[in-house]
C-alpha cells in the first residue's frame, strides 16, 4: 500500500546518566538552598519525574517549587490531579502550581514580558523539557518551558504571530522569527537570575540523550540527538501522506494538526494528505475555528486575522487554508478520525473517512504507479524530502516545496 513507512528512531537501551545531568545543572545554579523547578504540561509527553526523582540528592524536596509551565493551554481540575500524581510518585515537595497566562499576577521582565512571579524571586530557575521538532518554533525544549510555558498571553501572542512566516518550519531556528523571540525573553529573565535547563531527548518512554546547560545552550546539544530521533528523510516528494497522530498530540485536531506542519512540505502540489488521529475533544480552541467559519480561502482568512489582529491559533489556521486552497498548494485534505464528525471535516476543508484505506482510494493512489508514504507518530517526525545530508542547518534550506505564505 505504501512507497515507505516513516517512524520514530526505535527505542534502545541507553546509558544516559540522569542523576548525572541534574548534579551537573545543580552545580552550575552555585548553592542551591531551595528551588523552582519548571515542567512542561501533560500535552507533552517529558519525563519530568526523572528529573524531580533525581533531585533530593542535591535540594531537600521540602525546599523545592513544581510550576507546571502550561503557556496559553488550561486543563481541568481532575486532569491536574492525575498529572500531579504521576509526576510526584509519592515525593513530597514544598508546592505545585499550575500557570495561568491570563492571571493578574503576572510580573514584568524588564518590561520585556510578563511571566509567572515565581520565576523572578529568589530561587534559582531549572527548566526541563523535551526536544523534538516544532513546525513554527523549530524545537521544542526547555528553552520554551521557561518562556512561552510562563508567559502572559498576550506575550505568547506576539510571539506566535510570526509563525505564519515561511521561515518558521521543522528543526530550523537560525533566521527563524518565532525562536528569535524566544531567545529575546531568555535573555531578559537570565540578566536577572540563574536559569539552568535539562533537555530530554525521548522515544517513546526511553531517554536517548540528556543535555544541560542555559536554556539556549542545552538546545543545540541536544538538537542532533532529537534529529536522529525524529527527522526522516524522504527520497522523493510524496503523491499521497498519511500522517498518523497519537498520544497526547492526538487528543483534539489542533493539537493533532502538528501532524500536517511536520508532513506538508514532503507532499507535491495537489497531493492528497491524510491525517489519521482519535481527536477524542474534537477540533478544540475556539479562535481556531472561529477564523475557519469566516473564511473558507487563504486570501479570506488573511483579510479576517489583518481585521480582528492576530489572535492564538490563526496562524493553524491561515496555513491549513493555504495548505488546501487550489490557488495555492491545493493539496486534498482527509481526515481519519472517530473524534470529529463529517461537518467538522468540511470545516476544516477536508473531508472524513472511516479508514485509511477509503481515503487512499478516494485519493486514486495507486501503489504501482503513485508515491505514497505513512509517517508514524507524525506529531513528532518530521518528514523532509532533502538534497544530501540532512543536518539541524541545512534542513529546511534543503526541503522541497513552496514557501510563499505572507508575513
Amino acid at each position: 500500500m505504501f512507497t515507505k513507512v516513516f517512524q520514530p528512531a526505535a527505542s534502545k537501551t541507553t546509558d544516559v546518566d540522569i542523576p548525572a545531568v541534574v548534579a551537573r545543572a545543580v552545580a552550575a545554579l552555585g548553592k542551591v538552598g531551595a528551588l523552582t523547578l519548571l515542567v512542561n504540561d501533560p500535552q507533552r509527553a517529558t519525563d519530568s519525574g526523572a528529573i524531580l526523582r533525581a533531585l533530593p540528592e542535591h535540594v531537600d524536596p521540602a525546599r523545592i517549587r513544581i510550576l507546571v509551565a502550561t503557556g496559553s493551554h488550561k486543563f481541568p481540575v481532575s486532569d491536574q490531579a492525575a498529572f500531579e500524581r504521576s509526576l510526584l510518585d509519592g515525593l513530597s515537595v514544598e508546592q505545585v502550581q499550575w500557570h495561568d497566562g491570563g492571571s493578574a499576577s503576572l510580573r514584568p521582565v524588564a518590561g520585556a514580558w510578563r511571566v509567572h512571579p515565581w520565576l523572578l524571586d529568589e530561587r534559582p530557575l531549572l527548566a526541563v523539557g523535551s526536544v523534538e521538532p516544532h513546525y513554527f518554533a523549530g524545537f521544542t525544549g526547555a528553552h520554551k518551558t521557561a518562556t512561552i510555558g510562563c508567559a502572559a498571553v498576550e506575550d505568547i501572542t506576539a510571539n506566535h504571530r510570526h509563525a505564519v512566516s515561511p521561515r518558521c518550519r521543522p528543526c530550523r531556528i537560525d533566521d527563524n522569527p518565532v525562536h528569535e523571540g524566544i531567545a529575546g525573553m531568555l535573555a531578559a529573565l537570565t540578566e536577572l537570575r540563574p536559569v539552568q535547563a535539562i533537555n530530554l531527548v525521548q522515544v517513546g518512554r526511553t531517554i536517548a540523550d540528556a543535555q544541560t546547560g542555559s536554556p539556549l545552550e542545552a538546545l543545540p546539544l541536544a538538537a542532533p540527538a532529537a534529529m536522529n530521533a525524529f527527522c526522516c528523510q524522504a527520497p522523493k516528494l510524496a503523491d499521497a501522506i498519511v500522517a498518523q497522530v497519537e498520544g497526547p498530540l492526538g487528543v483534539s485536531l489542533y493539537q493533532a494538526d502538528k501532524g500536517i506542519k511536520n508532513t506538508e512540505w514532503a507532499l507535491r502540489e495537489g497531493g492528497a494528505l491524510i491525517l489519521e488521529a482519535p481527536c477524542p475533544k474534537g477540533i478544540g480552541q475556539h479562535q481556531f475555528t472561529n477564523v475557519l467559519k469566516r473564511a473558507a480561502s487563504y486570501d479570506e482568512a488573511c483579510a479576517v486575522v489583518e481585521k480582528d489582529g492576530y489572535r492564538l491559533g490563526d496562524h493553524k489556521a491561515l496555513r491549513l487554508r493555504y495548505l488546501t486552497d487550489r490557488k495555492y498548494r491545493n493539496v486534498r485534505l482527509m481526515i481519519v478520525s472517530p473524534g470529529l464528525t463529517d461537518e467538522d471535516a468540511a470545516l476544516l476543508g477536508a473531508t472524513r473517512y472511516a479508514c485509511v484505506g477509503d481515503a487512499l482510494k478516494a485519493a486514486g493512489v495507486d501503489a504501482s504507479r503513485n508515491t505514497a508514504y505513512c509517517v508514524k507518530d507524525a506529531g513528532n517526525v518530521c518528514l523532509v524530502v532533502a538534497f544530501g545530508e540532512v543536518t539541524s542547518t541545512n534542513v529546511t534550506n534543503c526541503t522541497n516545496g513552496r514557501n510563499g505564505i505572507m508575513e
